[in-house]
């Protein structure tokens, strides 16, 4: 989704002449999707084709050819996703007072490592990308072996892994394990999250020890606030999902591939 950009000078011809320009794919997804979680509030069904909907517009976007993925739109819904789960956390389950101040201090322990690692990654895919390190030149036609040309960057870039629409970064060699620490703290942040919550709003039961599982949740649709909150944590469950899927990826691909170098000096030393 490209849309193009406007100035404040476009909207309001008789306005004060503003230079600067607001991208528009950047805002978006904090409209939309709020949006579309209050829709979702109306009943089970409506729930049930909103997700449906965003998980059809992610695969969709995640199977677009990758030069049409160069769009900060993508970036910004994982932006917004991330706030507007928290904040339904903060502001919508925590006034029900039955979780205590130690699981939400374990939360927020687990929200800021992953805000930590993700940002650590983009970070340091723009200082290796920027200081040259990582080849970040206007593209060769020759390219040598531990080259790639990223289409969305527009960049060669060395020891390049994949590139992350959901990010707007590639991911290299140098933060590639601040990928993957933020990909589990992530995974461990959603998993937590949404047991807390929907264990809140819905009837729980006891599955092992103190650990709870959500059993009924038919009356949630009958409150604004239990509503928004179910939804929120639908959605994350959701984002596990795919989170899990991500993971599962790492394990069998990129993991061999970042640890060979490793395995080589290792095998290299015990052969000498």
């Amino acid at each position: 989704m490209v849309i193009p950009m406007m100035t404040a000078q476009d909207v309001s011809p008789y306005g004060p002449k503003v230079t600067k320009k607001v991208d528009l794919d950047a805002v978006l997804p904090f409209v939309i999707l709020p949006l579309l979680l209050v829709i979702a509030t109306i009943s089970r069904s409506v729930t049930i084709v909103v997700m449906i909907l965003i998980a059809m517009g992610a695969t969709y976007a995640q199977s677009r050819p990758r030069n049409k993925n160069r769009s900060p739109f993508f970036y910004s819904w994982t932006l917004s996703s991330g706030v507007c789960m928290f904040l339904v956390f903060e502001l919508g389950i925590l006034r029900l007072l039955e979780i205590t101040q130690l699981e939400n201090f374990v939360f927020l322990l687990l929200v800021g490592s992953t805000c930590y690692f993700f940002y650590k990654m983009k970070a340091v895919a723009d200082f290796e990308l920027a200081t040259g390190t990582s080849k970040g030149k206007e593209y060769s036609p020759v390219l040598t072996s531990d080259s790639y040309y990223c289409q969305i960057c527009q960049l060669e870039v060395n020891e390049r892994f994949f590139h992350s629409i959901w990010w707007d970064c590639c991911v290299l060699r140098p933060n590639y394990s601040y990928f993957l620490a933020g990909q589990v703290f992530a995974f461990a942040t959603l998993l937590y999250g949404t047991n807390l919550g929907l264990t809140t709003v819905c009837q729980p039961f006891i599955l092992y020890g103190t650990i709870l599982m959500p059993e009924d949740c038919n009356d949630v649709y009958f409150d604004f606030n239990l509503a928004i909150c179910f939804v929120a944590c639908v959605y994350g469950l959701g984002y596990l999902l795919v989170t899990a899927l991500v993971l599962i990826r790492q394990l069998l691909i990129y993991i061999p591939k970042y640890s060979e170098p490793q395995w080589r000096k290792i095998v290299n030393v015990l052969t000498v």
